[in-house]
């Protein structure tokens, strides 16, 4: 192929090359658009759009690592990509080259660099050199500036593998270390024509398998989150069933109110009505016997409704280990485009979007990023992501893995609760309803729906710290809802996960 060609094998090609390029003029030099690569487009590749009188096409060379080329085609060739970022090499490129004149196109003698010589407007006795160098481990491209007459230094004007190096001196090597005759391949001995579309089938290739790679590697991330999950909630299910049996504490205590009620201390005594041992029931003090027993009631739906959650956080993240595990056993074969855009819709990803980190990812109206928090997950009425955190571990992890600095952070005042976070594009803002959605929210996990009016904190992400050495987080910044649970609204958002 043309990224591994040997001196001889440039020689030739350029030489092709050279009757159809020679004398046209440099219209626009762009970064070609790319729609299968992830990120539209490739780091390192440039596009020459050369017209004439007679004649137009396109010169396109990549100085990228192991894959070095160069290639014409006539016509207009690829459009401008729209998403790449200009670099300082690229706009010295324009600025140089825009309106130039392709003098000549040569390689030097024995070695694996071609120079593309173009005229220099205002200077008669100079001219500006694209150098390239073909060597696929350390590919690269420089602008230089030389006399018309026989100079071996060339100044540097800029480069693309390090720009600081602007204002050097390029010395062109002398080939003395080249393999004196190196083979010339008969299936590279093909018009340019065909070695473009080699090297076109070649990026198809590599495109799909930086697709197939990312893909692989998001599915692990969250088979990991998932499982990570699924173990968090094993633990909270545990800890739920280690508490007190409050419901039971309950009755005994109220059973004991048909006796007339002692002074109230720290314990009372009752009589067990399942085994007739006597035990001591320990209480608050500050209680009354009534308000004592519905704090055990209190204390008993929400042991209940925490093991409910859990079981079912389980099956859930059970459900989806299990299938981020067969997606990952049955990756798409090898350019089967169609099964590798299924996948990619499967995972919630799209080649614009799969090069980011899997908790980075936005789609659509909606601020939630696909695949990224594997744990509860609202909708408001404007449609924004609520993530809610239900348990120590889910909280550290929401809170500080899957959150961005720019995002909404919410927690009940003063009390041990759930973490809950409004993801926001940056820039972006959240209305009154969403952060009443969300305080509801936070106030319902927190066990919090009959507390009556309660007073819920939010801020940025970036103004939450972690406390050390604790599960704890400190937060400044914060603005403060006084929130009366409605119990309408709580339902309307719980319906969602029904």
């Amino acid at each position: 192929m043309i990224s591994s060609l040997n001196w001889r094998e440039w020689e030739l090609f350029i030489q092709k090359i050279k009757p159809e390029i020679e004398g046209l003029f440099v219209e626009r030099v762009i970064i070609p658009e790319r729609e299968a690569f992830p990120q539209g487009y490739l780091k390192g590749e440039w596009s020459l759009r050369l017209t004439g009188r007679r004649q137009e096409g396109v010169l396109t060379l990549s100085v990228r690592p192991r894959h070095p080329y160069l290639t014409w085609r006539s016509g207009k060739g690829p459009k401008a990509s729209q998403k790449a970022t200009r670099s300082a090499f690229d706009l010295s490129l324009s600025k140089h080259l825009k309106g130039a004149r392709l003098l000549s196109c040569e390689t030097l003698p024995k070695e694996r660099i071609g120079v593309l010589w173009f005229s220099e407007e205002g200077k008669e006795k100079s001219r500006l050199g694209l150098v390239l160098v073909f060597i696929p481990a350390v590919p690269e491209a420089l602008l230089v500036s030389a006399s018309r007459s026989p100079d071996t230094h060339w100044h540097i004007l800029a480069r693309s593998r390090n720009t600081e190096q602007k204002g050097g001196i390029y010395t062109p090597p002398s080939g003395a270390q080249a393999p004196p005759n190196p083979p010339l391949r008969s299936e590279l001995l093909n018009p340019p024509a065909e070695y473009l579309q080699a090297i076109e089938k070649d990026l198809s290739q590599e495109a799909f398998e930086t697709r197939l790679n990312l893909i692989q590697k998001s599915l692990k991330h969250l088979l990991k989150q998932a499982q990570d999950r699924f173990r968090q909630s094993e633990t909270a299910l545990k800890e739920s069933e280690q508490e007190p049996q409050w419901q039971k504490r309950g009755d005994l205590l109220k059973a004991s109110l048909a006796t007339p009620p002692p002074l109230i201390h720290s314990a009372r005594e009752v009589i067990d009505y399942e085994t007739g041992e006597k035990i001591s029931i320990l209480c608050d003090p500050k209680l009354t016997i009534q308000q004592q027993v519905e704090k055990f009631y209190q204390n008993a739906r929400r042991k209940q409704k925490r093991a409910e959650e859990a079981r079912s956080r389980m099956n859930r993240f059970e459900e989806s280990i299990c299938r981020f595990q067969r997606l990952l056993e049955n990756l798409p074969q090898p350019f089967n485009w169609i099964e590798l855009d299924k996948v990619e819709k499967t995972v919630g990803i799209s080649p614009s979007t799969v090069l980011e980190n899997p908790s980075n990812k936005t789609q659509g109206k909606s601020n939630d990023r696909p695949g990224s928090w594997l744990g509860k997950i609202f909708t408001s009425r404007e449609g924004l992501a609520i993530w809610v955190g239900r348990s120590k571990d889910e909280n550290l992890e929401l809170t500080f893995k899957q959150t961005r600095g720019n995002d909404l952070w919410m927690h009940i005042r003063g009390r041990p609760g759930a973490h809950v976070v409004i993801p926001l594009q940056p820039g972006k803002s959240a209305s009154l309803e969403t952060l009443l959605d969300a305080a509801h929210l936070a106030i319902y996990y927190s066990g919090g729906e009959k507390w009556g009016k309660t007073e819920v904190d939010y801020t940025l992400k970036k103004y939450v710290k972690r406390i050390k050495d604790s599960t704890e987080a400190s937060y400044t910044h914060n603005k403060t809802l006084l929130v009366e649970p409605d119990p309408h609204r709580i339902k309307r958002l719980l319906d969602q996960s029904a």
